[in-house]
């Protein structure tokens, strides 16, 4: 294979690999021309959850995990891992920031800690609430109210009743001085649309809290019935607990790009503090966790002998495809092409922008300058959060025709492909009892390879895990792949791929 070889990463967002059942999309029936290329060239199941990408043992995989271990190709440590090992071993307590925030708000001695109530630890974990109350009040601060934000987009809906009864106990049993404050849905606190006014309204919410109506279990177990605890109101559960300005607050999130508005809202009215890099409105001295870049990875190997992937996503998965694939940097000189999220969210349009992401696809394969791409198609995992079977049949039929776009681009071109998935979700979208899902799986995903020439990859493991992605993907563009990553190509040779 020369140099001059073209390859392009499709990743199918939430495309994992289970059984055919009545709530999983991902299967023949739906998307024939993804499982037509298994039959053509076949498919490698590749790990995307638990300590594969850096998680828990058994844990559900993330987008942020899944393409840090594609654009890596090795396992890396997640925050929220790294942040449980210092609570354990006393890291965490032992941290200069306690210190600091203790300092600059000593006058009324409390502080507030606001996190997402979730067991799915995508982007918040209840443990990390409990784990944060229990060092403040150790850390010399009289009072800890807690402001949980309900889930029911990772974690299972309807779930946030009972995960707010886990909260309580287990704040009863570690931190009996904390306090419960505002309860809310995460609608106000994840948004990554770019409507601030849904952050402003979280802030006002916590600063006004005793004006709230106040918070009854009954009225949350009702609300749940027929609707996600994600669109929960605010409700106060104790009195005397809003937050008032220049009060400390600590943010538990453990990834930046859910949080990114509400932090920022939040800092220009009171000291914030954060466990990971969020935003440059937290100084550093009230960062927990700093992010640091990684060094290594596919993308860093690549432009050390000029050639770089373009990255093309719609806005809700952009961060994925640059940020995280990139090692924790921003840009590493590629070409973005980021395209505006669907109006109305992608309950409203299962297609979302399709048909852009394949425009763009396109360009980059008709156009002499360009290599290779890495491209984000997301309808199976956004749309899959609804857990709504019907929807997701429509999600997963434009993904099919997209690829069909796709890859019939690629043979009037010469390019290769490789398809696969970070991790899995739209293959579940009922529970054992036949209720809506929607929420990320430990399942595993699919990697083929279409190459230009029509002929069949010659498949080096039989089963393997998103880290092998890196080395494969050099070895499609004509890279050595050795050392890239720690893990192996999923390919011994190529018959004329190129």
């Amino acid at each position: 294979m020369t140099a001059r070889a073209k390859a392009g990463l499709v990743i199918l967002d939430g495309a994992g690999l289970a059984a055919p059942s009545p709530g999983n999309v991902v299967d023949r029936a739906c998307m024939p021309v993804l499982f037509d290329l298994f039959d053509r060239y076949g498919m490698v199941p590749l790990r995307a959850s638990g300590n594969a990408v850096g998680l828990f043992d058994g844990q559900a995989g993330n987008s942020e995990v899944g393409h840090l271990t594609l654009g890596m190709g090795r396992t890396v440590v997640s925050s929220l891992v790294e942040i449980d090992r210092a609570y354990r071993s006393g890291e965490w307590k032992k941290s200069p920031v306690w210190r600091v925030l203790r300092d600059e708000t000593a006058q009324n001695g409390r502080i507030h800690v606001l996190g997402l109530l979730s067991d799915a630890g995508v982007h918040g974990h209840w443990r990390t609430i409990v784990q944060a109350a229990d060092l403040a009040g150790r850390g010399g601060f009289s009072t800890v109210v807690v402001h949980p934000v309900l889930d029911g987009v990772d974690a299972m809906r309807g779930s946030g009743p009972a995960l707010l009864d886990t909260l309580r106990q287990a704040l009863a049993a570690r931190v009996p001085a904390a306090r419960l404050g505002v309860v809310i849905g995460r609608s106000w606190f994840a948004d990554r649309s770019g409507n601030r006014a849904l952050a402003r309204h979280l802030v006002d919410a916590l600063m006004s809290a005793d004006a709230l109506p106040r918070f009854d279990r009954r009225h949350l177990d009702g609300f749940c019935q027929d609707n996600s605890e994600r669109d929960f109101p605010a409700h106060r559960v104790d009195a005397d607990i809003q937050l008032t300005p220049g009060e400390a607050l600590l943010v538990t999130s453990h990834r930046a790009d859910r949080a990114v508005q509400t932090v920022e809202a939040l800092a220009a009215r009171c000291r914030v503090a954060t466990l990971t890099t969020i935003t440059q409105h937290v100084p550093a001295a009230h960062v927990f966790f700093p992010t640091r870049s990684l060094s290594g990875g596919l993308a860093q190997a690549l432009q050390a002998r000029g050639i770089a992937l373009t990255r093309i996503a719609e806005n809700c998965k952009f961060p994925h495809v640059t940020y995280f694939f990139n090692g924790f940097r921003q840009s590493l000189g590629e070409r973005q092409v980021a395209i505006p999220d669907t109006p109305g969210g992608p309950e409203q349009n299962p297609r979302m922008r399709v048909d852009e992401t394949v425009d763009a696809c396109r360009a980059v394969m008709t156009s002499d300058r360009e290599t290779g791409f890495v491209v984000n198609i997301p309808n199976l995992d956004q749309v899959g959060h609804s857990g709504d079977v019907g929807l997701c049949r429509q999600a997963a039929a434009a993904v099919d025709r997209a690829l069909a776009a796709i890859v019939a681009q690629s043979r009037d071109t010469g390019w290769t492909l490789a398809v696969t998935a970070d991790h899995g979700n739209a293959e579940r979208l009922l529970d054992d009892r036949g209720r809506g899902f929607g929420s990320h799986t430990a399942n595993p995903v699919p990697f083929t390879i279409v190459a230009a020439d029509g002929g069949r990859a010659d498949w080096a493991l039989e089963t393997g895990g998103l880290d092998n992605v890196a080395a494969t993907m050099a070895a499609l563009l004509g890279v050595d792949p050795a050392g890239i990553g720690d893990a192996p190509s999923l390919i011994c040779r190529q018959r004329s791929l190129a």
